[in-house]
């Protein structure tokens, strides 16, 4: 598995490609409201491959001030689910974020991915509320 940080035109089609691919295809979030304004050019983009060819895990990296990132977008390939992947690519998106003076990190994730993220780590903040047509919860982290 290698992980790649980037904003490259490669790093970032695997990224929207993935994201097309699970929350549009398989969620149906409309594609207009899954790509937004945040995925600009200059965005960086965590993607894990399985090989150089299949990327098969993604976060987007959103920096809130000088010291809160939020991990944004996180999603895997729909058959690899549970084998580790999305952790791994968090602990690679947070590692980058604290090797970059943030000390916290910030998640609006779905209310299905709540005890994933606490697994992680991760603490509920304030109240369940709706995003793109889901119950999602703000989740925080100290890194």
């Amino acid at each position: 598995m290698e992980i790649v940080i980037s904003n490259a035109p490669f790093n970032r089609a695997a990224a929207l490609s993935l994201r097309q691919a699970i929350f549009v295809t398989e969620r149906g979030i409309p594609r207009d409201i899954e790509f937004d304004d945040r995925d600009t050019p200059d965005r960086l983009y965590v993607v894990a491959y399985q090989r150089p060819e299949l990327p098969v895990g993604t976060l987007r990296l959103e920096p809130q001030s000088t010291t809160e990132m939020r991990f944004g977008r996180v999603c895997t390939s729909q058959t690899l689910r549970g084998q580790g992947i999305g952790s791994q690519v968090l602990q690679t998106g947070e590692d980058w974020a604290k090797a970059h003076g943030f000390t916290s990190g910030l998640i609006d994730g779905e209310l299905t991915a709540k005890s994933f993220y606490e697994r992680c780590g991760y603490h509920v903040v304030g109240e369940p509320f709706e995003e793109d047509g889901a119950p999602v919860v703000t989740l925080k982290k100290t890194l």
